[in-house]
């Protein structure tokens, strides 16, 4: 039996009922495992290398050498388009999903909706999963997937997509795939996100997101499974912090500090359902610190983001 709610505008698909089981797991960082490609040793490359999607002057994703500036490109790896978030898993094999910049030709509606994964061992990119849409993809909402989060404690991948989403309706979707399955397991309903992460907290592991329409970022509860509760709450938003701007989230990281704090930086974009018209020049990146006692995160100052 499945048990809906409906919490603010957003609905969450629960398998079965009463208080859910959330699980014992060890507070801070849930994608600690995420290891590196096994191809980078053949590129040449050395061992410190970026992944780059900023897409200037290329189509896809890149390796990047920060310090010669040095760059290299599998031949598959523009067979998505243009491409946005990206994540990878305990065996170094990279999840890319495409997302159009300044023209559909690239990057067709129909086909937004898809991830792409990155062989750890070949280096060859191929479509991996196509996620089930609420409604029919249109010009006027060219977007797809646009976050992508790995759990290592669940082996799970989380997926915000805004497929089917219009100007007036909200028929985005967060979905929780297995990987050993390669399956859609799980849901978060009419709700249109951009960036996605997981965090261990004190007491549970939390999904944080983006909303793709102001600058709030909300947090839902996940269970033992990795599955969405009815446990949602609004963490903070950007445009109610000193100097912030009424962005949306596009992406979360996690880590932590020399002195063992865990720590939160979040990517701001400026989006509207439009193509790169949105993009602001001058974005920042936000950090924060994790408050166990309160289970909640403390601003600890924004800077100019310098990149992927």
């Amino acid at each position: 039996m499945q048990k809906r709610y409906v919490v603010l505008g957003l609905m969450v698909l629960l398998a079965g009922c009463g208080k859910p089981d959330v699980g014992n797991f060890k507070p801070g960082v849930a994608d600690a495992c995420r290891a590196m490609p096994a191809f980078i040793a053949k590129t040449g490359l050395g061992s410190r290398v970026a992944i780059d999607t900023q897409q200037q002057g290329y189509v896809g994703l890149r390796l990047l050498q920060p310090e010669s500036g040095q760059a290299w490109q599998h031949p598959t790896w523009d067979d998505a388009g243009h491409v946005g978030a990206f994540a990878r898993d305990r065996e170094g094999n990279i999840y890319v999903a495409p997302t159009p910049e300044v023209s559909l030709a690239e990057n067709p509606p129909a086909l937004q909706n898809r991830i792409y994964r990155i062989d750890a061992k070949t280096g060859e990119m191929a479509q991996w999963l196509e996620l089930p849409a609420a409604a029919p993809a249109s010009s006027s909402n060219p977007f797809g997937v646009m976050g992508l989060f790995y759990d290592c404690d669940t082996h799970s991948l989380y997926a915000s997509s805004l497929a089917g989403s219009g100007a007036r309706q909200v028929l985005g979707r967060i979905y929780r795939i297995d990987m050993a399955t390669k399956t859609v397991v799980n849901q978060l309903d009419n709700t249109d996100a951009l960036g996605v992460g997981v965090f261990n907290g004190a007491t549970q592991k939390r999904l944080y997101f983006g909303a793709a329409r102001s600058s709030d970022v909300y947090s839902v509860a996940l269970d033992a499974k990795g599955d969405f509760t009815d446990d949602l709450r609004h963490e903070f938003a950007l445009a109610s912090l000193p100097d912030g701007n009424s962005t949306s989230v596009r992406k979360f990281s996690f880590g932590q500090d020399q002195q063992g704090q865990f720590l939160m930086q979040v990517k701001e974009a400026e989006f509207g359902f439009r193509l790169m018209a949105e993009n602001n020049p001058h974005k920042r990146m936000y950090r924060f610190v994790y408050q166990a006692v309160q289970d909640s995160w403390q601003f600890a100052g924004a800077t100019p983001e310098a990149g992927e």
